[in-house]
């Protein structure tokens, strides 16, 4: 076996690509919505597949290049408001529904979720996790439990994948100056602590009932004084002292390093122009939020057709912090189905992602046929489904198929490559690279008459597809074969034992441990780059990342191997020590891996994450594998 110099281990780390790809005979997935008129006609329909081979033929070219790299992605989906899972949850057609919403093999593949904590416009009443003054002793996610929590673990049974983002409409009545939860009003400056608290408690509760919390936000739209249902105004300077002083530091202290905070959450124009409020957040005092805040979320309200390009001015000023793309509605003021289909890619879709964002949300994913329930707000928003539990019914609209043709092919974990749009004949062109090695691109042709034929160029072979007038086609192919190393055991400093899985075990969950050094792939790991210097270590033997179980930032939390989904808990970040050794720090939690009680430990000691403390049972060399 050979030993590599570890400068030449970390440049890896850091931009390992897959493998150069070979597309001759690659089999391409296809799926496809078409329009007729007003309406739509194939919906997600699965369509023969296509196959890679010798470029021919004169088509407009669409090219997929894997060097050009832009954002991870996160996922998509939308909001399991409490009238959305009321109505889900007491439908005849449940487990339809979640099947569609949430089963990448059988439904949409939706990996992401929105969910208000207590009540929105969108709820059967109004409520909070504690209506009762003047602390949190009586602090309780009970309403959560019947109808919304078991949706949530539902969703994550589905779709392991699923990440939820969490963020309230109002605190409590009592924490406010106004003394209500309608109508704005102020968080009262002696209960930001109090506030943030009530934040950890959530977080834990929900922890608790197996749903972890991916990121929250302070406040749903911090400008919105609606009297109709819960609202909360929040200045950008108190949410940059909430975010730095009170919020992230209260999570960080319960062990919730990892949990992300989101600024604004709010339209991408503010009054008269471009939102400044994201921007004042990270600069207010001295930029006290920069190291608390990771990144800003936009809504699409109140701004003019292409306002998306916002995001890439955040940025730009801020490149090291994430960008999302929240809420947006349709509704029964527009019922050209096809049109809106189109509308939903380009301005929610398309559009937000072009200009950098992990994330697209849609409002509510279900309403009923009198587009409620509902306390206040929107009277004729459109859900991605309408359920209609009188009759027993569901019907998916338009949004629900926009929304599929991303969520379908493009997993949390992927990163957008680049993928040129063919001039002006209005082919529209999204394309990534999945976490398995996989590759997605979407196409929507939105010329209103023309059938429009183009070739998918990539690795040197082509394909031709011909896409219909106001249609949209998701392409996927690839991806079998996973990581092809290279591969490396993982020595200890102290011990000269190897990390290994125990079992050895191919199964999600199956820990890791440290055991005499030999040559079977149990014991080898491939280091394949996300992104920011971080990368997920896979096993050869399984195919499955390291990950920290639980996402827990706590000292002694056990490290195990899992199906790779793209959590800040399965990535990790190789840093030099002395002696050609590593340190692996985990990027949720900052920790690093470390064999427990290596000292006094031999075959079976557990490996764990544990704050850096410089001792050797938290240093591994390198050795690479045939």
């Amino acid at each position: 076996m050979s030993r590599i110099p570890l400068h030449g281990l970390l440049l890896a780390a850091s931009t390992l690509l897959p493998p150069a790809a070979s597309a001759a005979n690659e089999t391409v997935r296809v799926w496809l919505t078409t329009t007729s008129g007003s309406a739509l006609a194939k919906k997600l329909n699965a369509e023969a597949n296509k196959t890679f081979g010798p470029e021919t033929g004169s088509a407009t070219a669409i090219d997929v290049n894997d060097g050009v790299t832009y954002q991870t992605v996160d996922g998509f989906g939308g909001a399991l408001t409490d009238s959305s899972a009321w109505l889900i949850f007491n439908s005849p057609q449940r487990t339809a529904i979640m099947n569609d919403l949430f089963s990448v093999t059988a439904g949409a593949g939706q990996s992401a979720i929105r969910l208000p904590m207590g009540a929105s416009d969108f709820s059967r009443n109004n409520y909070t996790y504690d209506d009762t003054c003047c602390d949190l002793n009586d602090f309780s996610v009970g309403h959560d439990t019947a109808y919304i929590l078991p949706l949530l673990k539902q969703a994550r049974a589905i779709n392991p994948e699923v990440k939820i983002f969490a963020l309230p409409w109002s605190a409590p009545a009592w924490m406010k100056f106004n003394n209500s939860l309608t109508g704005g009003g102020y968080l009262r400056n002696d209960l930001y602590g109090t506030y943030a608290n009530y934040f950890v408690r959530f977080v834990q509760a929900y922890q608790t009932n197996g749903v972890p919390i991916h990121a929250l936000s302070p406040q749903n739209e911090p400008h919105n004084a609606n009297g109709g249902y819960a609202t909360m105004q929040m200045e950008s300077n108190d949410q940059s002292i909430f975010a730095a002083q009170h919020l992230r530091p209260a999570l960080n202290a319960a062990g919730f390093n990892g949990v992300k905070v989101l600024a604004w959450d709010h339209n991408w124009h503010d009054g008269s122009g471009p939102a400044g409020y994201p921007h004042e957040v990270m600069a207010y005092n001295g930029g006290q939020a920069r190291s608390a805040v990771a990144g800003v979320a936009y809504h699409c309200y109140e701004s003019p057709e292409g306002s998306y390009s916002v995001q890439s001015a955040f940025r730009d000023a801020y490149p090291d912090k994430e960008v999302h793309f929240t809420e947006c509605t349709g509704g029964f003021w527009a019922t050209n189905a096809a049109a809106n289909l189109e509308w939903a890619l380009q301005n929610n879709l398309f559009g937000p992602l072009r200009h950098w964002s992990r994330t697209s949300f849609y409002w509510n994913l279900a309403l009923d046929p009198s587009h409620g329930p509902r306390v206040g707000g929107c009277s004729d928003c459109r859900g991605m489904f309408t359920v209609d539990n009188a009759a027993g019914t569901y019907t998916r609209n338009e949004e629900f198929y926009a929304w599929a043709h991303l969520a379908k092919v493009v997993r949390p974990g992927a990163v957008r490559v680049g993928a040129t749009s063919p001039g002006n004949n209005n082919i529209e062109t999204l394309a990534f690279r999945n976490p398995d090695g996989s590759h997605a691109l979407i196409a929507l042709n939105s010329n209103d008459g023309a059938t429009l034929s183009f070739k998918v160029r990539w690795a040197g072979q082509a394909f031709e597809y011909t896409l219909p007038p106001r249609s949209v086609a998701s392409f996927q192919w690839g991806g079998t074969s996973g990581p092809q190393g290279p591969w490396y055991r993982l020595v200890n400093k102290a011990t000269g034992k190897c990390v290994d899985i125990a079992g050895p075990s191919a199964a999600d969950g199956a820990v890791l441990h440290q055991w005499a050094c030999h040559t079977g792939q149990s014991q080898q790991w491939a280091l394949v780059a996300t992104d920011s210097g971080y990368s997920r270590l896979v096993s050869r033997y399984s195919g499955k990342a390291v990950d920290v179980a639980d996402a827990s930032a706590a000292d002694g939390a056990l490290v195990q191997q899992w199906a790779w989904a793209g959590g800040a808990n399965q990535q990790f970040k190789p840093v030099a020590t002395t002696g050609g050794y590593t340190r692996f720090e985990a990027r949720h939690s900052g920790k690093v891996l470390d064999v427990s009680n290596c000292w006094a430990s031999g075959d079976g000691a557990t490996v764990q994450q544990w704050v850096w403390s410089n001792n050797d049972c938290q240093q591994f060399r390198l050795e690479a594998m045939p």
